[in-house]
């Protein structure tokens, strides 16, 4: 089984075209691959009607699972419970405004099955005109600089760290002990994964541009937290020290 994992919060716009965009893409692809999927949708104490509209869903689409939070915790958090409450052995995550599409998922399922990596991670770099819609060259410069600091100190030719839009075995994941809260949970999943001798493999995948909402990451923030997961790669990995 795959379990696809989607942290929402404040998505009410976006889950409504999951069963247009999402169900009828997904399914049949992974159908193709000889597996079934469950939806893990992990409702991060959204305040519009993001958990209404999931709850729909349920109802509708057999194999959804819809986990609330409550309270907003953050999507490193969200992330966590979905894999708490996935039953799968792989484990795809994505972003719930579909800014990567859910036909990727077949370059990710691809790319496993020639592989047999531990993680298959998307990347909108590495490949021509991938991210030509990153709209804010600021953002494009943070994204590569950050990243380029990433590969130095991993000792790795990746080239996006961030992108939540990859393919786990969920062995490999359960060996690591993940405690970011924010978006900066892909960097320490990944870095983690590297840290511990494990195969990943990235594929290149374009990034869209939302339709709907707004994104809700702070630039700023999460700035500060790439620069403490990089300061415990480097105690972990030239200095020998756990990763605290």
């Amino acid at each position: 089984m795959i379990s696809i994992i989607i942290p929402l919060f404040n998505e009410a716009e976006n889950a409504r075209l999951y069963p247009e965009r999402l169900f009828p893409v997904a399914g049949p692809i992974i159908e193709r691959y000889g597996e079934t999927c469950e939806y893990i949708l992990v409702d991060d104490g959204s305040r519009d009607t993001t958990l209404a509209e999931l709850n729909k869903l349920k109802e509708i689409q057999k194999n959804v699972v819809v986990v609330p939070h409550g309270a907003n915790k953050g999507m490193g958090v969200a992330v966590r419970t979905g894999l708490a409450h996935s039953k799968g052995d792989l484990v795809i995550m994505m972003d719930s405004d579909l800014t990567y599409r859910p036909e990727d998922i077949e370059k990710l399922l691809a790319a496993y099955r020639e592989t047999g990596a531990d993680c298959i991670s998307a990347s909108p770099y590495r490949g021509k005109d991938l991210a030509k819609e990153i709209s804010s060259p600021f953002r494009l410069f943070i994204s590569k600089s950050v990243n380029f600091l990433y590969r130095v100190l991993l000792q790795d030719d990746l080239t996006c760290v961030s992108a939540i839009f990859r393919l786990y075995r969920k062995e490999a994941l359960d060996e690591l002990i993940l405690e970011s809260n924010n978006f900066e949970i892909c960097a320490e999943i990944i870095a983690k994964l590297i840290l511990n001798r494990k195969n990943v493999y990235e594929v290149g995948v374009r990034v869209y541009t939302r339709e709907y909402g707004e994104s809700k990451l702070n630039v700023r923030k999460e700035i500060f937290n790439n620069l403490r997961i990089l300061f415990k790669i480097l105690k972990a990995k030239y200095l020998r020290q756990k990763w605290q």
